[in-house]
């Protein structure tokens, strides 16, 4: 536009030459490289410091330690710091991973080794399995009353299961009705049939039988006494 004025304010729009020897610098900056000239005014990466954003329930951001800004350098340049070995020339050491939690993980695991020994020596020694009957922890258990009754003493209920306890439920099944069967019944020579009782079943079945054979006498009634014939 003709007539127009430049006025100091223009300055600060226009695009200043660069410096004289200035050459575009490398991206993402390496500060291990020594060769990686850094500008003075700093990256734009290097604004955003790691560490700034909010984490966890906290809605403020922390300050980051050196060591957060040293490890997000070197994960950005994918970098591990592999010093050179002292006993052999041009290989590197070989790294460990320190476990900074050893304490706590030592103490979590003699924690939990605590439990669960508690919990299974609980449930061999001092658990009344199967309501005093015969199980596969009874040895154990009727050892552990054998000590109880020399030094503290025994319940009655704990007395019974020491000196007599029941019988398990299998050897309940396996016994046979005969063993029940007094001896003058099972020497009678009735025949195979003589010591079944009827079942529910059976009687069920015949009074269905029997109703069925009431009913048709009905039925044969009626038809006779309608027919105007008389019963032989």
């Amino acid at each position: 536009m003709p007539g127009k004025s430049t006025t100091p304010d223009d300055d600060v729009f226009s695009r200043r030459p660069n410096p004289k020897g200035w050459t575009p610098p490398k991206a993402p900056y390496n500060p291990y490289d020594p060769t990686d000239v850094r500008p003075a005014s700093g990256y734009p990466s290097e604004f955003q410091l790691p560490g700034q954003q909010p984490s966890g329930f906290s809605s403020l951001p922390r300050q980051p330690t050196q060591y957060q800004k040293v490890n997000e350098t070197m994960e950005r340049l994918n970098y591990t710091a592999r010093p050179r070995s002292d006993l052999y020339p041009g290989q590197y050491k070989m790294l460990r991973r320190v476990d900074t939690n050893k304490k706590l993980h030592l103490g979590s695991r003699w924690f939990g080794t605590l439990i669960t020994g508690s919990a299974v020596l609980y449930f061999t020694f001092f658990y009344r399995w199967n309501e005093g009957r015969d199980n596969v922890f009874t040895d154990l258990y009727r050892s552990q009353l054998w000590v109880k009754e020399r030094l503290v003493g025994l319940t009655k209920q704990e007395f019974d299961d020491l000196h007599h306890p029941q019988a398990s439920y299998a050897a309940i099944k396996g016994v046979k009705d005969s063993m029940y069967i007094p001896e003058d019944m099972r020497r009678t020579q009735e025949g195979a049939y003589a010591l079944n009782r009827p079942g529910e079943r059976h009687i069920l079945e015949a009074e269905r039988i029997q109703q069925e054979m009431e009913e048709e006498q009905l039925l044969r009634g009626d038809y006779l006494k309608n027919n105007g014939t008389t019963r032989k």
